[in-house]
């Protein structure tokens, strides 16, 4: 019976990233990895293999520049299923579960996905494309976003990664004429919940980091029933071509 209540507890917890024997040749911290989360990632795309483990580095090297080149902003739900959109995916999620170069190395990719792919619903309020997005970084800070902020790569990047989920979730659940999609609403709202913190006793560290990265923005959160409104707003500042449109 002890032995069935350990499994039980065990497999109700978040999984952690695996870690993998370090591969890597020894090379210098990244400068300033904003930038390779930006518009004109391509230009330092190179710098990113080295810090790859070999697992995973011919993989990187032959996927990575796909998002990069994609032309004419295909609704993503439509592009995933190519093989080249399976490709991308499924490097996304196992560079996501090994280490912190790796899962930056995934950011990397998503962050390009949303800019070059179509997701803002329009006046029909197709939220599929913005939902599935969202759920790319839903994954991807469920399993970084507390141990990146005490990472001197992944801090900022953490806090890009989830301004950037604010506004594609606000854009899914904002998007009808009239009133709300509560799916999708309820959905970013419990997430956010459980890995800041709010609502329960204290807040997490990830909850803590962020209200002191984004303190107006985080009272919003706090306060307003509409509750991405403020990280949606430097969002849009910071990256403004991850539009849903991109960048048209």
């Amino acid at each position: 019976m002890v032995v069935m209540l350990v499994a039980i507890g065990m497999r109700g917890l978040a999984g952690r990233p695996h870690k993998f024997p370090n591969r890597r040749s020894p090379v210098p911290p990244l400068v300033e990895p904003l930038q390779l989360l930006g518009s004109a990632a391509d230009q330092r795309l190179v710098e990113i293999a080295p810090r790859i483990d070999l697992l995973y580095r011919d993989d990187w090297i032959d996927t990575s520049e796909i998002p990069f080149l994609l032309q004419g902003c295909p609704d993503l739900v439509d592009w995933l299923p190519t093989t080249d959109g399976q490709r991308v995916e499924r490097m996304i999620g196992q560079l996501r579960r090994a280490g912190e170069e790796e899962a930056f190395a995934a950011l990397v990719l998503l962050f390009e996905l949303a800019r070059s792919t179509h997701w803002e619903p329009g006046i029909l309020a197709h939220t599929q494309n913005a939902e599935r997005l969202g759920q790319f970084f839903q994954d991807w800070l469920a399993a970084w976003a507390e141990p990146g902020v005490d990472d001197p790569l992944l801090y900022e990047p953490v806090m890009a990664a989830t301004l950037v989920y604010a506004r594609v979730m606000r854009t899914a659940y904002d998007a009808p004429a009239l009133g709300r999609a509560d799916a999708p609403y309820q959905r970013a709202k419990e997430f956010l919940s459980n890995l800041t913190g709010v609502g329960g006793p204290r807040l997490t560290t990830f909850g803590q980091a962020l209200s002191t990265y984004d303190p107006a923005a985080f009272r919003e959160y706090l306060e307003r029933d509409d509750f991405l409104r403020g990280f949606e707003k430097q969002a849009l500042v910071k990256f403004p071509k991850i539009d849903g449109e991109c960048g048209r």
